[in-house]
């Protein structure tokens, strides 16, 4: 867990983070760049020569991930495609204060997106994810905007009707 959190986070910060910011957002206040340093040393055993970097520490290396791909499209303004690439929350056991800040803006600036765009695709994406999955206002609107023989009716009718006591 702890090397994922690391590289998520340097792939939050392209341009780096010092050993003090790492562990700030690794670890909050009790951080301590010492043990920063140690993690660093066990991730870059983990990865191929050259693809860890320091002073700042940082990613020399092309980041694949979904989560990279959500925020790429919401600021390229594809709600549908942010939809499509979201596949749930961001590290969801990361206690990590960075990770867990991440997590929680990007699940709220693709649901709004997506609410905002009316987009019944983009909806339907996000209502497939384990947050849409639970979320009553996102299968409402879902519901109102999709034709009356939509075969994923029966699908949100069902959650809306679990979530309501």
């Amino acid at each position: 867990m702890r090397h994922a959190e690391v590289l998520t986070l340097l792939a939050l910060h392209p341009d780096g983070l010092t050993a003090d910011e790492l562990a700030a957002t690794l670890h909050g206040d009790a951080g301590e760049a010492v043990t920063v340093r140690a993690e660093m040393h066990r991730v870059r055993i983990a990865l191929n020569a050259g693809v860890l970097r320091t002073q700042p520490y940082r990613l020399r290396a092309r980041v694949d991930a979904d989560f990279v791909a959500v925020r790429a499209a919401l600021a390229e303004g594809d709600v549908r495609g942010a939809a499509r690439a979201y596949r749930g929350p961001l590290l969801p056991r990361s206690e990590a204060p960075g990770v867990r800040e991440e997590r929680e803006l990007l699940a709220a600036a693709l649901r709004r997106a997506v609410l905002d765009s009316r987009d019944v695709d983009a909806m339907w994406a996000l209502a497939e994810t384990p947050d849409g999955a639970h979320d009553p206002e996102l299968s409402q609107r879902l519901l109102r905007a999709l034709p009356n023989r939509d075969p994923r009716r029966p699908v949100l009718t069902s959650r809306l009707t679990i979530a309501t006591p």
